[in-house]
């Protein structure tokens, strides 16, 4: 959620030839991907269906290709019972089908796996399997033992990737120490490879609980100088668990890097910092040339400021800033003041004249920051019929029934609001008033004289489509019946379409023209078949035409393909997760999803490498044309047409 393709001296004969023949005898260019071998489709249904039992003979095929694909099939199906069978072939003559292996036991997430993938190392003999080898290591080691991964003997400098990305998905994990971070710190030194510095880059920003204070100055060295801004972005966050004077300094220079990416993440760090030594960059960074900049910035505004602020934040909502930053501006002053009601009634007017629906949803997102204001937002919450502003309605309902000051009085109110939301049985409203009902600090139990109305509810949703709802119900039900919540399965349901995936060469070129320009995209159907046959046939149908771009995150994703333009919506199927071994780079395009095997209609793109999406969600495309457009993309931006070039 794969790397380069030059398909034009192929396309060039073909017109070549083309132009040789008659009008009746035209030849039109060969369709050409892995399934029209049948045995290739026969494997990948089975692992689309998660047929675990009737993969393992081909573990053991003659076909080192069909080896192949079977052993990398386990990544996605991620059946720890077949540990062992796909650990024998990492003694494979093949060396592509011991590197399947080893990233296949690397995505069982077990220790059982560790065993075999140390005992491989000690006589791997190709670079690139032993560097599969560490980077899954790093999935499946414990804290205790940890060291194999740390002193595994470097065989060659290549290595040290494998290394770098195994200390990274062990700090995923919470399991590193002060061993892992000097190794990662080394890492970054401008002589080792690219790869080598994001891993280790990413491992120092992304780690869970780690403090690098003392520590910062080859970090603050690669967040200024690297060549990369990939790295410079992941080291400059890796300097927000680095809280000193000099890390302070850097990330105020930083801010002002020539990549608004690593713009973002300084500013992200930055708010790890006391307010009154940042403002003056978060308040300068609130109208940088890139709106995603500004959100950031916004952001940490409405997090850090305080009461002595509100004078200059006051003076910036009267600036025409866009109106995400405008909005969260106001709920900032909404939440600062001590006289609220003046403020509301600003919040009300913009509202009342906003244009947009997406900017009418931050702004009751921002009336959200005062309970005061809870007459409005549920009027226009029950009342709108956008199911973005319903959506945003209800999450800042939410979002006063967690305030610190919410008055005892409107605790029996809200409840009925709750309950009024969740009767409604439309999928967001069930998901985000659970949410809030289940919190045993609210005291919802003590509330409601019975719990059957989740019950009635929950009888009347279905699985697939209504997932993140059920999920939720069950939750609540759980929760008022001092029962353990328990999973529901989202069962087999959307066979792929094998024949229209015959028809799609490997190479296909989608066309997605939008308000701020074009994105084209090259389909990777050879490495997720159902997640691009899925995405296809819903745009040659027109699906994607005139939706929206509902979220977009800060150098993180665009995500679009919602039916109802929240986040919520899908229709009345799932299909399987698809874990290719593939990394999440600038451009990728991965399929979104409620949990493994329920994707729908929803993808994103990234605007950087993410690696912590790898193997977790669907990669099916890749950004050809148009990073410049996905980059300028903002929420509420149009989807016009998807179309195949």
């Amino acid at each position: 959620m794969n790397k380069l393709f030059k398909s034009w001296p192929v396309a060039l004969m073909i017109v070549i030839i083309s132009a040789c023949q008659s009008q009746v005898e035209k030849v039109e260019s060969p369709v050409s991907n892995k399934y029209e071998n049948e045995e290739l489709v026969k494997i990948y249904d089975l692992i689309d269906k998660r047929g675990s039992k009737q993969l393992l003979p081909y573990l053991r095929h003659e076909n080192d290709t069909l080896r192949y694909e079977a052993t990398l099939g386990f990544g996605s199906i991620q059946d720890k019972s077949a540990i062992k069978n796909v650990a024998f072939n990492l003694n494979d003559g093949s060396p592509k089908v011991r590197k399947a292996a080893a990233y296949a036991l690397g995505q069982m997430k077990d220790t059982a796996a560790i065993a075999p993938i140390v005992s491989s190392l000690e006589l791997e003999d190709s670079v690139y399997v032993r560097q599969q080898l560490l980077e899954s290591l790093g999935k499946v080691i414990t804290q205790e033992k940890l060291r194999q991964l740390q002193y595994w003997p470097l065989k060659t400098s290549d290595d040290k990737q494998g290394l770098a990305w195994g200390l990274y998905r062990a700090g995923l994990r919470n399991v590193h120490d002060g061993i892992s971070v000097d190794l990662a710190i080394s890492l970054l030194d401008s002589s080792n490879s690219y790869m080598t510095r994001l891993g280790a880059a990413h491992f120092l920003g992304r780690s869970r609980n780690l403090d690098l204070k003392g520590r910062s100055g080859l970090i603050i060295k690669s967040a200024s100088k690297d060549k990369s801004p990939f790295v410079r972005m992941a080291s400059a966050l890796a300097l927000g668990n680095a809280i000193e004077p000099k890390s302070l300094d850097a990330l105020i220079a930083i801010a002002k890097d020539s990549d608004y990416r690593v713009r973002v993440n300084a500013l992200r760090s930055l708010s790890k910092f006391e307010f009154k030594d940042i403002k003056t960059t978060v308040f300068e960074a609130l109208d940088d040339v890139n709106v995603n900049v500004g959100i950031t910035a916004s952001g940490i505004v409405a997090s850090k400021a305080v009461e002595e602020d509100l004078a200059a934040i006051t003076s910036l909502t009267k600036q025409g800033l866009p109106g995400r930053i405008n909005a969260t501006l106001l709920g900032t002053l909404l939440k600062l003041t001590e006289v609220k009601q003046p403020i509301i009634e600003t919040i009300i007017n913009e509202y009342n004249n906003a244009t947009s629906n997406y900017y009418k949803a931050d702004l009751l997102g921002a009336l959200g920051n005062s309970p005061l204001a809870h007459e409005f937002v549920v009027t226009k919450t029950f009342a709108e019929t956008n199911m973005a502003i319903g959506t945003a309605g209800i999450s800042a309902l939410a979002t006063m029934r967690v305030n610190e000051n919410f008055p005892q009085k409107l605790e029996a109110p809200f409840a009925d609001i709750f309950k009024q939301a969740i009767e409604t049985k439309d999928i967001a409203m069930i998901a985000i008033a659970g949410s809030v009902i289940t919190s045993p600090e609210l005291g919802f139990k003590a509330i409601y004289d019975s719990a059957k109305f989740l019950t009635e509810v929950r009888s009347s949703l279905e699985l697939p489509k209504d997932i993140e709802a059920i999920q939720m119900l069950d939750r609540a039900i759980a929760h008022f019946n001092d029962e353990e919540y328990v999973a529901p399965e989202n069962e087999y349901n959307h066979p792929i379409d094998w024949e229209l995936i015959k028809t799609i060469d490997k190479e296909q070129i989608v066309k997605i023209s939008t308000d701020k320009g074009v994105i084209k995209l090259r389909m990777l159907v050879n490495d997720a078949p159902g997640s691009v046959v899925n995405f296809i046939a819903l745009a040659k149908s027109g699906y994607y035409n005139g939706k929206n771009f509902h979220r977009v995150v800060p150098n993180f994703v665009i995500q679009g393909g919602c039916n109802r333009g929240d986040g919520y919506g899908g229709e009345d199927y799932s299909i399987r997760s698809e874990f290719a071994n593939l990394r999440y780079e600038e451009g990728s395009v991965g399929m979104a999803s409620a949990g493994k095997d329920t994707e729908g209609t929803q993808w994103f793109i990234t605007h950087s490498p993410t690696p912590h999406l790898d193997g977790s969600y669907t990669i099916f495309a890749k950004v050809t044309e148009g990073m410049d457009v996905v980059h300028k993309m903002e929420v509420g931006d149009k989807i016009n047409t998807i179309e195949l070039e």
